[in-house]
């Protein structure tokens, strides 16, 4: 629970009736359903969800002392801050764990032609290329570039360089481990300074069928 949920519930405790004045009072004006008045009360109590949004409604529904709900606000900001910073580094620390080595292509598009189906069939994944790398630490690293571009080769004539939702592909990112932005190969196969603006190394896709 974050500081402003403790902080309400000290008001409210255990009264019903004052619960749901509290959820009608920072409800939009003219909402009806209250099943979905009390979810987002609750939600705001649970985690702090649409703070900014009940914020000041909520100052006034409460009435309590202007330090003591701006001290709850600040406390539930950092919260909320330390949680999305855990859920980066266990993301991150996710990624390092299953990482496996592979070429990233670069597309002429940023953003999927599709959205919704690039995230059902696959994300991230139209874009990679996997790697056999059992044996690639018993490779020089000039014989590791070679099976690059043999793979890129591979890819423009059999796919005509196409990606699927992202266009043609504009290069291709080498990438043998986690860190650093790889090695960058244009179409042709030629070594390329890379540019980790565009790199794209985490890509999400969340869709929800109700």
């Amino acid at each position: 629970m974050v500081a402003i949920g403790r902080l309400i519930q000290q008001v409210v405790g255990n009264d019903k009736q004052k619960k749901r004045e509290l959820a009608m009072a920072i409800a939009p004006p003219g909402t009806k359903n209250t099943e979905t008045v009390f979810r987002r009360l609750a939600e705001l109590i649970r985690n702090g969800e649409r703070l900014d949004a009940y914020q000041e409604k909520l100052r006034t529904a409460l009435g309590v002392e202007d330090k003591l709900f701006d001290d709850a606000i600040k406390d539930t900001r950092e919260q909320l801050q330390l949680e999305a910073e855990f859920q980066r580094l266990k993301r991150r620390l996710e990624h390092r764990k299953h990482f496996d080595s592979h070429i990233f292509m670069l597309g002429e598009y940023e953003v999927p032609t599709q959205i919704t189906m690039c995230g059902l069939t696959g994300g991230n994944r139209h874009r990679i290329i996997p790697l056999d790398t059992e044996d690639f630490k018993y490779l020089t690293v000039q014989e590791q570039l070679d099976i690059m571009r043999t793979l890129i080769k591979k890819h423009q004539e059999e796919e005509n360089g196409m990606i699927p939702f992202f266009g043609k592909a504009v290069a291709y990112l080498y990438r043998a481990t986690p860190d650093g932005d790889g090695v960058q190969f244009d179409p042709q196969g030629n070594i390329v300074p890379s540019n980790p603006d565009n790199a794209s190394p985490f890509g999400e896709a969340i869709v929800c069928i109700k």
